[in-house]
């Protein structure tokens, strides 16, 4: 779903409400997750909703695998959210029906792209259920991309910690840093698709190139790939884990 586009809007307004969570995330270019259903915000009131796909079909399942409804309370309606949830309202629905690691994800691009500030991240802490009000101090306002924050938070959780977009000589960044060398760069999803066959290999070679110039400076690369995080995450963190054994993140002294 684009951002900019006027078909999930369409969509939303079909069945009977605005965007909503992670869909009204992607209108926003916020970090959020593949191939999520379309989520839509109503009244409490609101009875007698529509599929998305064929307005005369009443919607029964509003859980289901291709429309998720919000209810509840939010800010008032303005002219810039009649069509979808404001910023504050989308993280919070994010937190509120997708996993930790995505609400914090999405905060995490919230604050980087300056459409929250970190001084609301309290506001947003007291508008979530208790089991959920500790996800904003985790928000890291650095992260920019969605793999970047679901990465660092998988790390954390393994007890590594890692420094995000350390630069390097002032004018490269690396996305990850753990200990004093073990640099973690992560190529999205769609880093190569929808390119000529001339561009994928510009980016390839810009990359191997990135890589050597790193090792140069005493660092050594790993590079993981979105399938490699999100699908294959226990043998990737196996091989993080193996390199740290051997004390390949740390200078010698």
């Amino acid at each position: 779903m684009a951002p900019g586009t006027l078909e999930p809007y369409v969509r939303a307004f079909r069945v009977g409400g605005r965007l909503a969570g992670v869909s009204a995330a992607e209108t926003y270019d916020l970090a959020v997750p593949r191939d999520a259903p379309l989520h839509v915000h109503v009244p409490h009131s609101a009875a007698r909703l529509r599929s998305e796909q064929t307005p005369y079909v009443r919607l029964r399942d509003t859980q289901g695998r291709t429309t998720v409804v919000h209810r509840g309370r939010t800010q008032p309606q303005s002219t810039s959210t009649r069509l979808r949830v404001g910023v504050l309202d989308c993280v919070v629905q994010v937190a509120l029906s997708e996993s930790e690691d995505d609400a914090v994800a999405c905060m995490d691009s919230a604050v980087h792209a300056g459409l929250i500030a970190p001084s609301a991240l309290g506001m947003i802490a007291a508008l979530l259920p208790a089991r959920l009000s500790h996800l904003p101090q985790i928000v890291d306002g650095r992260s920019d991309s969605y793999l970047e924050s679901i990465a660092r938070r998988k790390l954390a959780r393994a007890g590594i910690h890692c420094e995000i977009q350390v630069p390097v000589l002032g004018e490269r960044w690396i996305d990850l840093v753990i200990g004093d060398r073990l640099a973690i760069e992560l190529d999205g999803a769609g880093k190569y698709q929808g390119f000529s066959d001339a561009e994928i290999a510009r980016r390839v070679h810009a990359d191997r190139e990135r890589d050597a110039f790193l090792e140069a400076l005493g660092f050594h690369v790993i590079r993981l790939s979105y399938r490699m995080v999100l699908d294959d995450w226990p043998a990737t963190l196996s091989m993080i884990q193996a390199v740290m054994d051997r004390g390949d993140h740390l200078r010698s002294s």
